[in-house]
């Protein structure tokens, strides 16, 4: 056996050059694992890969401990991807540290090699990176490592986080992943005496639009129990003012613990923690309840398939469209403590089992309090099994692909927003121009909300608040109507909004770079609608449309918007399809009606061939209304080419709106 002398050199620190260094990439042997806990909480394959908790240091689940602490010797021996020469071992000590004995290497003929022999007043050491160096870089290329440790020199549990190796003369050092250049110094705004208490105001979640922010208030003497009660408030803004806070009442509070989880874009349906039940107990879970003209309906039970929760905490938060929850719990399947899952809503309105969104996201401790932003891919979430600044620290991931398991490597949000203590309820509109959140830091009592500018580098993927109104186009009035959005480009499941005057305006939020039809339907009318075109759209927006509907009437003539062909070709686009075949439905529905359908072009190009091609267009969709039951006899065509515009054909906008296809009811 070869020796090699050494010195220790023991730095914390809050730099890592990973490119470096070499971490541990699979255990081939240990004398004891830990046996307790859930999933793979303290097991050996926790100190793979770069350390998880330094350079905090705190005891996490996400190392190595051995089976009884202060049992005498223990040992693992882990191996290495890539045989290299080396400079320089380290050995992230997590807790109890100052245990560390021995360190053995091996090569590649499996020699061994001793490269560290500890003496007993080097083994007090406080949690951080233990550094060996070896007086230069080795002759030979080290396979594997066998780190021994005596348990019993300090009481306690004793825990390794990882084990690296680097050739390189720079001293590695613990790191946190932070989000790419987001300043330091960002200003915390206390949402002021409207919103905020001597009472705990925690657990925030605001809108999408920005303009109403809805929190847990504890132990507040407006509340529904006087004392140690938890109720449900809402604050709104109007003018760069938040107006006084309010509580939400019954039947969305009781006598028991009530907090919301999530609000969709239109403020009429909100999630709420628990299971509300008749005698006014909860159990766990989460229920739905929904705003109508007479104010939120009792809540009721979200059916979530094979649900599980064997931690005491849960968090719930809906995507955009309605479609995709996440949500935290552990289960059977849990990598720690609580872990994230997802869940798609099914076509009978409940929920598919819970599926953990994997090891990209979870780690062996706890991840917390999820929120998926409007763009549909990025996700914050609270977690104390990352390298951060405390307890439990706020990061961001960005989804891969559509399996929702695949997630860039989450980043840290910084100190600007993560502190010695516990950090959660990450909450921010569509706009992302603002981070609310709940701080003790500067609060009027105790827990207070807060909210900060969002850095660019943090901010989701823009997207676009739609807002409207359906009219009956000849009074004028709000109508109710079911609003349908469809992605032109079909990669989306349609949106059905259910659309009440008496409630407020409908809102969708939208993915820019895109083209959406809007349509209103509703019994006795015809469809209107409109394409919305955000194809150029790069910066988060408002927009406000107004969608007519047509009482179906003899002669009264609409412009189907959402009727598409190829270019200079009378083949129809797939998304035209979805408004055929809603004139099919309703020719269906009376089954006299008769109707004319007519095609028009701009001018460009020649006039005979632009005639021809709206004759061809109109033939087209008869056609197409055929293949749904509609008999030709019911269907006049007519194509006008350029010879009726609507608008001057002097610019792109203008011939657009010039190349359309007109329907007329001849017959009820």
């Amino acid at each position: 056996m070869r020796f090699f002398s050494f010195f220790v050199l023991f730095i914390v620190s809050y730099v890592l050059h990973s490119q470096e260094v070499q971490w541990a990439s699979k255990v081939i042997g240990v004398s004891s694992e830990y046996a307790q806990g859930n999933g793979a909480q303290y097991r050996p394959s926790q100190l793979l890969g770069k350390p998880n908790k330094l350079p905090q240091g705190e005891s996490g689940a996400s190392a190595w401990r051995s089976a009884q602490p202060d049992a005498g010797e223990e040992w693992i021996k882990v191996g290495f991807e890539t045989p290299a020469q080396i400079r320089q071992i380290v050995i992230a000590e997590n807790y109890g540290a100052g245990c560390v004995t021995s360190v053995v290497g091996y090569d590649t003929d499996n020699k061994e090699y001793t490269f560290y022999k500890a003496k007993p007043e080097a083994s007090k050491r406080g949690a951080g990176m233990h550094r060996i160096w070896l007086p230069q870089l080795t002759a030979f290329k080290v396979t594997s490592l066998k780190v021994t440790l005596n348990t019993q020199l300090v009481e306690g549990w004793n825990e390794i986080d990882a084990i690296g190796i680097s050739a390189s003369e720079k001293p590695v050092e613990a790191t946190i992943n932070l989000a790419k250049n987001v300043p330091k110094e960002l200003k915390k705004e206390n949402l002021g005496p409207n919103v905020n208490s001597k009472a705990n105001e925690v657990a925030p979640v605001i809108s999408p639009d920005g303009r109403t922010i809805y929190f847990t208030r504890f132990d507040h003497p407006e509340n529904i129990r006087t004392s140690e009660d938890y109720d449900v408030w809402y604050a709104e803004e109007k003018n760069g003012v938040w107006q006084k806070a309010q509580n939400m009442g019954k039947p969305i509070n009781n006598a028991q613990e009530n907090s919301i989880c999530y609000i969709s874009p239109d403020d009429r349906t909100a999630l709420l923690m628990n299971i509300y039940h008749p005698d006014g107990s909860l159990s766990k879970g989460v229920s739905v309840s929904r705003k109508n003209r007479t104010g939120w309906t009792a809540p009721q039970e979200l059916r979530l398939q094979s649900y599980v929760n064997e931690h005491s905490f849960s968090g719930f938060y809906i995507g955009p469209n309605g479609k995709v929850m996440v949500l935290s719990l552990q289960d059977g399947n849990t990598k720690g403590g609580a872990d994230l899952y997802v869940s798609f809503q099914q076509a009978d309105g409940t929920w598919s089992p819970a599926k953990n969104m994997g090891a990209d996201l979870n780690t062996a401790d706890d991840e917390f309090t999820p929120f998926l932003a409007t763009d549909n891919q990025t996700i914050y979430f609270t977690s104390s099994g990352r390298s951060g600044y405390g307890e439990m620290d706020i990061y961001v991931s960005r989804r891969l692909d559509e399996t929702w398991t695949r997630w860039s490597e989450p980043e840290n949000l910084g100190p600007a927003f993560n502190t010695s203590d516990f950090e959660a309820h990450f909450t921010i509109p569509a706009s992302g121009a603002y981070a609310y959140f709940c701080s003790s830091e500067n609060s009027l009592g105790e827990f207070d909300i807060f909210r900060m500018k969002l850095p660019e580098q943090i901010r989701p993927v823009p997207t676009v608040m739609l807002k409207g109104v359906v009219l009956d186009q000849t009074t004028k009035q709000p109508v109710a109507a079911e609003v349908i959005v469809e992605d032109l480009d079909q990669k989306q499941t349609p949106q059905r909004i259910d659309y009440d005057p008496a409630v407020g305006d409908f809102k969708v939020v939208l993915d820019t770079q895109k083209q959406y039809g809007l349509t209103a339907q509703r019994k006795g009318y015809q469809s209107g609608g409109m394409v919305i075109d955000l194809t150029k759209e790069t910066q988060y927006r408002e927009l406000r449309r107004e969608l007519l509907l047509s009482p179906i009437e003899i002669g009264r003539k609409v412009t189907l918007n959402t009727i598409g062909f190829a270019q200079s070709k009378f083949d129809l686009l797939p998304a035209s399809l979805p408004e055929l075949d809603r004139i099919a439905q309703m020719m269906t529905e009376n089954g006299t009606m008769e109707v004319l359908i007519e095609g028009h072009t701009d001018n460009v190009g020649d006039f005979d061939a632009n005639l021809q091609l709206s004759k061809d267009r109109v033939e087209e969709v008869k056609r197409y209304l055929g293949t749904k039951g509609i008999v030709g006899d019911r269907i006049q065509t007519k194509g006008y080419g350029p010879t009726r515009p609507v608008s001057p054909n002097t610019t792109e906008e203008n011939r657009k709106k010039n190349r359309r296809v007109e329907f007329t009811i001849l017959k009820k």
